[in-house]
């Protein structure tokens, strides 16, 4: 083949799909209720000089209108449109379906920023990002000997959930702030769980003592039941279902909706687009959140090198701790609760994991087209 008619090295030779059911280690409770195992859509993209590329979504029912389902359709049928494509007219691509499958899109778009060695994913010296450590349980005993297990593995923020048994959350909210006695920092998730009404009770009936932040109290499109909280809440509020793009995070700010904004790059469609949000929040006053406990490892480490450039509170990217199955060859590293970045280092997929955990695979190459 002469130089004319060889294929650009940036060409998608290959792009293999995995629809994954990853194992928790124990139930995840949830105002949805409880979550036993990921579903995970894994997108793997190789070019043409050999360079691959993979990225994760991992798709939570009641967090967004996507599902699993629909995420594997949309993702197939794109393959067939891509492979054979150039690497920038996938980019192109991609920001024509960001609006409408925003977490399918960006296991593509974070595979091919990985394929084309995005300068965020690369760490020159080691960096430690601290996570938050969750801390489930209503007995206080029970909570009691979690909390010290947190604080001897080195967390210094935890989250609760709160919407599970709205009757009784004070009271539980109460013995959790009485264990922590200071020692921590208290993240609150309702995850939409409460109604207007019930979310100014709750702040209302609130201690501000040890609390960071509340977190999206109310349903993601009730802007206004976010403003009726906002205006009783003696804590800091976040919002987090409630964000997709700059402009939920604008009207956030614009209303004073939130002092925090938590975002999540399964919702942003590429790491490029998730360093826009991030830097979007601080230019207008708020604190950034970042990270994602409903993800697998991919993801998570893909958002630490993100939050190594631009966050210095907590991260939530702590989602690879819950399942049983890593999907890495060698897992993720944490130390005195934070995720490690050494230098140099690539994740790389542990195939044995993924056939494990498969529900089905599919692709598409240029060879077979």
């Amino acid at each position: 083949m002469n130089r004319a008619a060889s294929p650009s090295p940036a060409r998608i030779e290959r792009v293999r799909l995995h629809l994954l059911k990853v194992p928790l280690r124990e139930p995840y409770r949830l105002a949805f209720g409880d979550l036993h195992a990921f579903d995970t859509l894994l997108v793997e993209l190789t070019a043409a000089d050999g360079r691959n590329g993979f990225g994760e979504a991992t798709i939570l029912n009641g967090y967004t209108d996507e599902r699993i389902d629909g995420a594997w359709q949309h993702a197939t049928a794109f393959a067939q449109q891509i492979v054979g494509t150039d690497a920038s007219a996938l980019g192109m691509a991609l920001v024509q379906t960001a609006a409408s499958a925003p977490f399918a899109t960006t296991a593509f778009g974070a595979a091919l920023e990985m394929l084309g060695a995005a300068s965020v994913l690369q760490t020159a010296r080691r960096v430690d990002v601290p996570l938050l450590a969750l801390l489930q349980g209503d007995d206080r005993h029970q909570l009691a000997d979690r909390f010290e297990a947190i604080l001897a593995d080195g967390y210094r923020t935890v989250k609760i959930k709160v919407g599970l048994d709205k009757t009784g959350d004070l009271d539980r909210v109460a013995r959790i702030q009485d264990v922590v006695a200071g020692r921590a920092r208290i993240r609150i998730d309702a995850n939409q769980a409460f109604g207007a009404a019930e979310a100014v009770d709750f702040v209302r009936g609130l201690d501000p003592q040890g609390i960071e932040l509340f977190e999206q109290p109310c349903a993601a499109g009730d802007w206004d039941a976010q403003r009726h909280v906002a205006d009783a809440s003696r804590v800091p509020l976040m919002l987090d279902e409630s964000i997709y793009d700059i402009a939920d995070i604008e009207r956030t700010a614009r209303e004073g909706l939130a002092a925090f904004v938590k975002v999540k790059l399964m919702k942003f469609g590429s790491l490029a687009r998730l360093e826009a949000a991030l830097q979007r929040i601080r230019a207008l006053g708020m604190q950034a959140v970042l990270g994602n406990g409903v993800a697998c490892a991919p993801n998570c480490w893909m958002e630490a090198c993100v939050a190594a450039r631009h966050i210095d509170n907590a991260g939530e990217m702590n989602g690879f701790l819950k399942p049983r199955e890593t999907l890495l060859v060698e897992p993720l590293v944490v130390e005195r609760g934070a995720l490690v970045l050494r230098p140099g280092w690539q994740p790389v997929l542990d195939r044995s994991a993924l056939a494990r955990c498969r529900l089905a695979v599919h692709e598409e190459s240029v060879a077979h087209c």
